[in-house]
């Protein structure tokens, strides 16, 4: 996301092609770079060269411009495997457990044009309302780095409010979505199952 841009008006752009994808991932480096050290919302960050490569990708195949994350950057909350980077539940014993392939929620995002920066914090094994774990220590709310950012999604919150990426994963069995974007002035979505 451009900062200030909406994610409606941000995939209007990059569909229509006045924002390219290596421009939004190129925006959210920097943001990454700028906030997450204070924030500590990103825990596991890919090389962005590789993510440039596959928004190169991305922008030299036609007919992608229809897919509904056609460019997006995301960063997945670390529940959820996404291929060679660690899924540690926010457990210092699962530290190395590389994922081996894509989560469904992975994939699905991938095939709709989502390009996958990294994963986002989470308290451990996702159970609390404030996110902080052994591993990777405590994610700061986005507006005042002493408030908490929430749980068990205040990675993906903290991302999204401070520019990081413009959209966020998050489960919410008990608020753990609608908690920290509540925390964080942004909105939270919890879907029926099914």
């Amino acid at each position: 996301m451009i900062s200030g841009t909406s994610l409606q008006e941000t995939v209007k752009k990059t569909k229509s092609g006045e924002i390219s994808p290596l421009d939004l991932v190129e925006n959210s480096y920097e943001q990454i770079e700028k906030n997450n050290p204070s924030l500590n919302a990103i825990v596991s960050l890919r090389q962005k060269e590789d993510v440039v490569k596959e928004a190169n990708t991305l922008c030299q195949q036609r007919g992608n411009e229809e897919q509904l994350l056609y460019g997006i950057p995301l960063a997945i909350k670390d529940l959820f495997d996404v291929e060679s980077l660690p899924t540690t539940f926010g457990w210092p014993s699962l530290k190395n457990n590389i994922a081996k392939k894509n989560s469904i929620i992975v994939e699905r995002v991938i095939n709709h044009g989502a390009l996958i920066l990294g994963k986002t914090n989470i308290p451990e094994l996702a159970l609390g309302s404030h996110t902080k774990n052994y591993l990777f220590g405590t994610t700061s709310n986005a507006f005042d780095n002493s408030k908490s950012a929430g749980g068990s999604s205040g990675g993906a919150a903290s991302a999204v409010a401070s520019s990081m990426i413009p959209i966020a994963d998050g489960s919410d069995m008990m608020g753990s979505c609608r908690n920290p974007a509540a925390f964080s002035n942004l909105y939270g979505f919890r879907p029926t199952p099914g």
